[in-house]
């Protein structure tokens, strides 16, 4: 038996229905030319073109999660670690407060923040399936190149790019080579069932990786062997299972030993790609959230960096402004012992650490809300937009990644293990006092290292993380580790596809309209969720695989695109 979906909201029934079709078969039958099949063969007759295909997909869906108009900014804002009211990419309605609903209409200016990413990871996807089609229905392309690194990394880019899809919106569709564009169904799937698909791909992609070497330009800089490649693939797997919860009772029900096994198999350093001045490689939270002069773009918020004023300084600036009423905070210059954000020995408020450095006024307009102010921006990366982003994209923090496991040795029992793992940024870059095993507030501690060192560097990892780590809290005196309430909890499906799709429009955010997530319908109802799978493919932004090849060979340096960033404030 089929199973259907609906979606269940906090106030009324959410559920897709059939815009200006009456039934599924309406639907199914409207008139949509599949030259897709035909355009393959065309496309990709050439062995070099399908490992162009699979080469180039990474950068495609790399694009859809660290590159310019992502939502990587705005999720930063959402999750209370940069604080801007620019309204550029939906940042004054995501950070806010109070929180609204975000317009998910197809007209909304800011609607990329839904669907760069949307777009960007299925072309991804659409691409892996052209070339893995291609090989399977050719075995001879095989004689040309390495069939079993292309296929291993094609298992990768899947998890990367699903995986993504998992952790911003509410449900998606699996899309893999096993679809059948021409006969089969797909049916939208919860966020839990999409990742586990992904981490799948993940899985396969590391049983799989073998004694080959991948291309430089496939990840770029990074000619890594098999066995490194494996590394980064456990990374990314541990890293996509820490983001996924969206409430403290998913946090609690994680496989934290797979977790922890992940964490231990994956990098042991740090992990870049090289820039190349934003011709084909960039990372926007860095671009714009480190820009080297007053003006940046964002400004460290205080929910973030205010922490040790309260818990080891002697400051109350943090405490008087959470207890002032939010239209009435304005910037103020903390008094913090954490050498990443001030110097110490003096403490000057007016320094510069480790990783932040006071900047003087904020640049935002008042009207929006001096609440979005702050003396402090963050530097630690800020020789990418001062050398033009010609640098090395930070993509993984080593201790970042350890830090995720210390929260897995706490959870499982081993407070010990834990602080071992948080002293090494706490007192080895903060110059604050050690953590023990039988600190009350260990957790607390453990959680704004980690915000400490993904700051700037992880795209949605502070917006992701605090979905799970604390229930949703109205602003005041109280600090807390989750978002905002209203803050919705996850996106819903573009509204441009909602259209394409025929399916009722909808939204998540404002108080009590945070999010909600599929679930099982009684049989016979209406769910409304299920699509011919060649509308997943063919209505994709880059439609055939003819398409897909220029633009994968675009983003190998083998043709054109734009390389100026500019994006002006209003």
């Amino acid at each position: 038996m089929k199973t259907t979906w609906v979606r269940i909201g906090s106030a009324a029934l959410l559920v897709f229905a059939f815009g200006a079709c009456d039934t599924f078969d309406e639907l199914t039958e409207l008139e949509v030319i599949n030259q897709n099949n035909p355009d393959r063969e065309r496309a990709l007759a050439e062995a070099g073109d399908v490992e162009s295909l699979i080469g180039g997909a990474f950068q495609i869906a790399y694009d859809g999660q660290f590159d310019f108009s992502a939502a990587a900014l705005a999720l930063s804002a959402a999750g209370d670690e940069t604080t801007i009211s620019w309204g550029n990419t939906g940042l004054q309605q995501l950070s806010s407060e109070p929180r609204v609903a975000w317009p998910n209409a197809t007209s909304w200016r800011y609607r990329n923040i839904v669907q760069h990413p949307w777009y960007d990871n299925y072309e991804a996807l659409s691409a892996v399936y052209d070339a893995l089609l291609s090989i399977e229905e050719d075995p001879d392309l095989c004689s040309a190149f390495d069939c079993a690194r292309a296929e291993s990394f094609a298992k990768f880019v899947q998890g990367l790019a699903l995986g993504w899809i998992a952790l911003q919106y509410d449900s998606a569709f699996i899309f893999d080579e096993t679809v059948d564009l021409d006969t089969d169904i797909l049916e939208l799937q919860p966020y839990p069932t999409v990742m586990a698909a992904a981490l799948g791909y993940f899985d396969e992609a590391i049983s799989s990786a073998g004694s080959w070497t991948l291309p430089t330009h496939w990840i770029n800089g990074n000619p890594l062997t098999g066995a490194e490649f494996a590394q980064l693939v456990h990374s990314w797997r541990a890293r996509w299972m820490y983001l996924l919860p969206r409430t403290p009772a998913e946090r609690a029900s994680m496989d934290w030993a797979g977790l922890i096994s992940h964490v231990n198999q994956g990098l042991t350093e740090d992990f870049t790609i090289e820039g190349d001045g934003d011709i084909q490689w960039n990372h926007d939270m860095v671009w714009s959230g480190d820009y080297s002069t007053s003006t940046t773009w964002g400004r460290a918020d205080y929910k973030t960096i205010g922490w040790t004023e309260i818990s080891e300084g002697t400051g109350t600036g943090y405490a008087n402004w959470l207890a002032t009423p939010v239209a009435d905070r304005d910037e103020f210059e903390l008094d913090v012992p954490d050498a990443r954000i001030l110097p110490q020995n003096p403490r000057d408020p007016q320094g510069a650490g480790l990783d932040f450095k006071y900047r003087g006024r904020s640049q935002f307009p008042s009207t929006r809300g001096t609440y979005h102010y702050s003396f402090y921006s963050h530097t630690r990366y800020e020789d990418c937009p001062i050398n033009g982003m010609q640098c090395e994209l930070p993509i993984f923090n080593y201790d970042a990644q350890q830090l995720m496991k210390a929260e897995g040795l706490f959870k499982t029992g081993d407070a010990a293990g834990a602080a071992t793992i948080v002293n090494v940024t706490r007192v080895g870059r903060g110059d604050l006092p050690a953590a023990t095993a039988g600190d009350a507030d260990l957790l607390d501690k453990l959680i704004y290292e980690y915000r400490m060192e993904i700051f700037n560097m992880c795209p949605g990892c502070a917006y992701f993380t605090r979905r799970g780590w604390g229930p949703l809290a109205p602003s005041g005196p109280n600090h807390h580790q989750g978002l905002v309430e209203g803050s919705l909890l996850h996106f819903a499906l573009p509204g441009q596809e909602l259209e394409i799709l025929q399916k009722l429009n909808y939204t998540y955010g404002g108080v009590g309209n945070e999010g909600t997530s599929l679930a099982a319908a009684a049989a016979g109802s209406v769910g409304g969720t299920a699509v011919p799978a060649r509308f997943i493919y063919a209505f994709n932004d880059l439609a055939t695989p003819g398409e897909k090849l220029a633009y994968a060979r675009r983003h190998q340096g083998q043709g054109p695109r734009s390389s100026v960033k500019t994006l002006i404030r209003h």
